[in-house]
Formats: C-alpha cells, sequence, structure tokens
C-alpha cells in the first residue's frame, strides 16, 4: 500500500504541473494581443475589450468555484476544467470574429479562475500548517509555464509568422494531468472536517480583515497582470524592441518571475509573511518609479521589467499564506478573494488599452505603479487590524487527502 506521506507527495507534483497550465495561458495572452487584433482586424484599443470579458469569466469562475469545491471532489473539478481550457486555448488563434474571441476569453477566464482558486485552497488544505513553501512551489510552476510560453510563441512567429501553432501546443500541454487527477484521491475540505475535542483550533479571521486582504489582492492582482498582459505591447509601441525580442522581453519578465517564486520557497521558511510581502511592493514600487524616472531607456525598461517580475513574484503566494495564518482560508474565502481580483485585472488592463497607441506613452507604467501603491496601503491597513496580536496564531490541525490506506 502506498503511504498517505507518498500520496501527498505525488498529489502536490501533480498539482505543481498542472499549475503549469495556468502560467502558459496568463503569458500567453499578452504576446498575442497585436496577431489577435490582426486576426479581428480589430484595433488595440478595441481589442482590450478581451481584458474585460476574460476579468467578468474570472469573476463568474471565482463564484463557481467556491460552490464546486465545497461540495465536489477537488481533482474532478480540475479535470473537467482543464478539458474546458484546453478546448478555448486550441480555437483562439484561429477565430476571426471579435466577438467571438471574446466570448471564447471569457469561458478560458472562468476554466483559469477555476483552476486558480481550486489548487490555491487545495494545497493548503493537504499540508496545512507546512504549506508556505509549498504554496510558493505550486506558484514557481505557473512562472514555468509564464516564462515558456512567450518563448514557444516567438518561434511560432518566426517559423509560421502566425501563432497557431503555439496555441495548439499548449493545448496539448494543458490535457496532460488529466488522467493523474482522476485517479487520485482529493484534500478534504476543512469545512467537512469535524475537529476533535483535544485539538486546539484557532478564531476565523475577522471580517474586516477579510475585507482588507481581498482588497490587497484586488490591487496587487491588477499590477501583476496588467503589466504582464501589456508590456510586450508597451515595448512595441515605445520604439524599445521588434516583434520576437518583445516576446523575449515578455520571458525575461516571466523569467525573474519563476526565479522569484523558486527563491520564495526557500526564504518562506525563514522570513515572515509580512516581511516578504513589504519587500515585494517596495521593490515593485521602486521598479516602476525608476522606469517612470528614464522613459526613453530601453536598457532601463529591459532591467526594471526584470527586477519588477522578481519583487512581484511571491506576493501572491505569500499573500496567501498570510491568509492561512490569519485563519482566512476556506473555499468560499478564496472565491472572494479571486473575484474581487478580478475587478481590477478587468478595469486596469482596458484603461491601458485606451492609452497604449499613444507614442512614446507611459500609462502603462502609472496604472501599475498606482495598483502596486494601493496594494501597499491595504497591506499596512491589514497589519494595523491584526497589531494587537503579540504572538503568532497556533496553525490548523494539518488535513491529509481521503486515502483507505492504514500504511
Amino acid at each position: 500500500m502506498v503511504s498517505l506521506k507518498n500520496q501527498k507527495k505525488v498529489l502536490t507534483t501533480v498539482y505543481f504541473l498542472t499549475f503549469i497550465a495556468l502560467g502558459l495561458v496568463a503569458g500567453a495572452l499578452g504576446p498575442s494581443i497585436p496577431s489577435f487584433a490582426k486576426n479581428t482586424a480589430t484595433e488595440l484599443s478595441k481589442i482590450s475589450s478581451m481584458f474585460i470579458f476574460s476579468a467578468f469569466g474570472y469573476v463568474m469562475g471565482s463564484y463557481l468555484a467556491g460552490i464546486l469545491f465545497h461540495k465536489f471532489p477537488g481533482n474532478k473539478v480540475l479535470a473537467g476544467v482543464l478539458v474546458c481550457m484546453s478546448t478555448g486555448i486550441a480555437l483562439l488563434p484561429i477565430v476571426h470574429s471579435l466577438w467571438i474571441l471574446v466570448a471564447l476569453i471569457f469561458l478560458v477566464g472562468m476554466a483559469q479562475s477555476n483552476l486558480d482558486v481550486g489548487e490555491n485552497a487545495l494545497i493548503v488544505w493537504l499540508h496545512g500548517s507546512k504549506v508556505a513553501p509549498y504554496m510558493n512551489g505550486l506558484h514557481f510552476f505557473f512562472g514555468i509555464g509564464s516564462f515558456i510560453a512567450p518563448l514557444i510563441i516567438a518561434q511560432s512567429l518566426k517559423g509560421t509568422q502566425t501563432i497557431n501553432l503555439a496555441f495548439w501546443i499548449f493545448a496539448i500541454l494543458i490535457l496532460l494531468p488529466i488522467p493523474f487527477l482522476v485517479r487520485l484521491d482529493s484534500p478534504k475540505n476543512p469545512d467537512h472536517v469535524q475537529p476533535s475535542h483535544d485539538t486546539p483550533t484557532r478564531p476565523k479571521a475577522s471580517r474586516a480583515t477579510v475585507v482588507l486582504l481581498i482588497i490587497f489582492f484586488l490591487f496587487f492582482s491588477g499590477g501583476e497582470i496588467t503589466f504582464s498582459n501589456w508590456i510586450y505591447t508597451h515595448s512595441l509601441k515605445t520604439g524599445f524592441a521588434s516583434v520576437e525580442s518583445a516576446a523575449y522581453l515578455t520571458s525575461t519578465f516571466w523569467g525573474t518571475f519563476m526565479l522569484g517564486r523558486l527563491l520564495g520557497v526557500v526564504v518562506s521558511r525563514y522570513l515572515s509573511n509580512r516581511l516578504i510581502i513589504w519587500v515585494d511592493l517596495l521593490g515593485g514600487i521602486t521598479s516602476l518609479v525608476i522606469m517612470l524616472i528614464f522613459p526613453h531607456s530601453a536598457a532601463v525598461l529591459w532591467v526594471f521589467s526584470g527586477f519588477f517580475g522578481l519583487f512581484v513574484a511571491t506576493g501572491f503566494p505569500t499573500g496567501m499564506n498570510l491568509a492561512g495564518e490569519l485563519n482566512a482560508v476556506t473555499a468560499r474565502i478564496t472565491s472572494l478573494i479571486f473575484t474581487a481580483s478580478s475587478v481590477s485585472v478587468m478595469i486596469s488592463p482596458w484603461i491601458v488599452g485606451q492609452f497604449i497607441e499613444r507614442p512614446n506613452n507611459q500609462a502603462l507604467i502609472w496604472v501599475v505603479l498606482i495598483n502596486i501603491s494601493l496594494a501597499a496601503v491595504a497591506m499596512q491597513a491589514v497589519q494595523f487590524s491584526t497589531r494587537r496580536d503579540t504572538q503568532a496564531a497556533l496553525q490548523p490541525k494539518e488535513i491529509l487527502p481521503r486515502s483507505g490506506s492504514t500504511d
């Protein structure tokens, strides 16, 4: 019989590999904007509407995820989500109607949010008090997918002059974890576990703390996603890159992003969640300010796009770790976090799209800076709301996946 410990290792590995799919989609959409515009004969200011529909999909999917992962085995839900995501990704590059494109983007957004919400909750349920390095590891694999996606697109454009081949490769890769997910038992939802009398319990986070955490994720996600979606087109419109080198610039961002998440696996063992988040916020703000001070320097854009990716990389997973530390991770709260985050992801990229075609404008950098700055304000408010805590709260009992094994 396979021990519970080995089951956890296998399931964790499958979750890591599954999260690559989310990274592939996130890393692919930004470099594909000009191709989508060309395929649909649409201006960039109008093609930016796809971000609104993607965010609507994220909102709907996040709400739906709170229900699905509360009622059904999480692994089976993930398998169905991957099928939907793969189908949408395979169709995106061959669509020539803007409205069909945004409809597909909406459906892909729903699938993304279900995968995002589900795996962030499942990894906490699986590892309990020991989740911090595993959470950062999960998001590191998102970084791997995000890093390789622009590289595959660059080669597809170079070899075929289209993004079709790249997206069909993504569609196949997204399907690979499904056979493992349908055979493995899902972690137990803590809402369905009766605590034992001898297990110390912690009070759940206050409503004010939950709201402030949601606001933090809303603006931090808005800044991160807006930058990753538009840095490709921003570099083209400012004259700093060709089509191919712009894809490599995007991969530079995602490469340092991936490196940051790898470092997060290590530093999360030694530094507090609050300290890591503040390093992320202040480093990200500093990088953006330097890009604004030197708006005509290609070298500054390349270097500090990389630094920005490095700093913001661990913000989201560490924020989830902090939410777990404050006892604010259930399927429904996680769903609310992603639902609220989608609001900023809906608005910020659209705002940038209205100005991106103007030559030498810095709308992208300003919008991202505002988002990250507001996230910093929200995090300060979180610390203020919990300032009376004099010591770390007890962590929840570790939750194991269902198994009939007695080994």
